[in-house]
């Protein structure tokens, strides 16, 4: 059976770790996926305790990258974030740490036509680095393509073509597949076929068709939204992925739901996109 993953931003600030871990457990998840805030409030003892209580595993670690800072001492504290997360990924035993490469805000108020070509190489001169530490450590690392519409917060990896080239480029770097940013891509079916021995992980939620002046999307419940969840991961059975699957919402999202509530429905919406015959049996 396919067990699905819930990742920790779905609690907002001030949700004790404990009770986002217990939500979990009780919902039925076998592994979550730990966020930089969660590390930073707990010790890694007591985080390791606390997931073996609940016979829990990490499924992922969020996330390392950030490479753009102009600032050099902003970027020295990413590289000693990013040392940091390696080694709590090898303590945790992740399956992977996300890598999110930053965007052009980053670099500072510049804004010229050259920063997009500047940005990506600066990306991919300082990935080798990181991977050099990762492998030591035995961390698997995967960058994870942002939609465009974020190409200046948070990444100018913006297709799964893209980061498919930097894993050609650059061995030891695996790919994160997060629907809320690649569902819209036109040749998705064959991206997948052509990547599912790439993919550390897939990370999946609904997306919300924009209303009113702010035309962003948001994540949603899987059920909700624009997306085809069921005939995503068929894509991916037949595309020969046997990785993990981890629910990705953040506390924003929550539109009222209780955390509990929303991991509870994330693990039933699974259930049933995995076995439709378990949803025609409630319904």
């Amino acid at each position: 059976m396919t067990w699905l993953s819930i990742n920790h931003y779905v609690a907002p600030p001030g949700y004790p770790l404990s009770r986002f871990l217990d939500d979990a457990a009780a919902a039925g998840a076998r592994s979550v996926g730990v966020t930089e805030r969660a590390l930073s409030e707990t010790e890694m003892p007591s985080l390791k305790r606390m997931l073996r209580e609940r016979q829990l595993d990490i499924t992922s670690v969020n996330s390392a990258g950030f490479f753009l800072w102009d600032d050099p001492e902003r970027s020295r504290e990413q590289q000693a974030i990013n040392r940091a997360l390696i080694e709590a990924a090898s303590e945790l035993s992740a399956d992977t740490l996300v890598i999110i490469g930053g965007g052009l805000h980053d670099m500072g108020p510049q804004d010229t036509a050259a920063d997009l070509p500047r940005a990506r190489a600066t990306l991919e001169t300082e990935l080798p680095s990181l991977i050099e530490t990762a492998s030591r450590y035995g961390v698997r690392l995967g960058i994870e393509p942002m939609h465009p519409v974020q190409i200046f917060n948070k990444g100018t990896v913006n297709t799964l073509a893209q980061a498919a080239a930097l894993c050609d480029r650059l061995p030891g770097l695996g790919i994160v597949l997060d629907i809320f940013h690649s569902w819209w891509e036109p040749d998705l079916e064959l991206a997948l076929a052509r990547l599912a021995d790439r993919l550390t992980l897939v990370q999946l939620c609904g997306v919300t068709q924009p209303r009113g002046p702010n035309l962003l999307p948001k994540r949603c419940a899987m059920r909700d939204g624009v997306v085809d969840i069921s005939g995503t991961l068929n894509l991916l059975r037949r595309a020969g992925y046997r990785g993990r699957f981890e629910f990705e919402l953040f506390a924003r999202d929550l539109d009222g739901k209780q955390v509990n509530q929303a991991i509870q429905m994330a693990i039933t919406d699974f259930s049933d996109f995995c076995d439709p015959t378990a949803r025609s049996g409630r319904e």
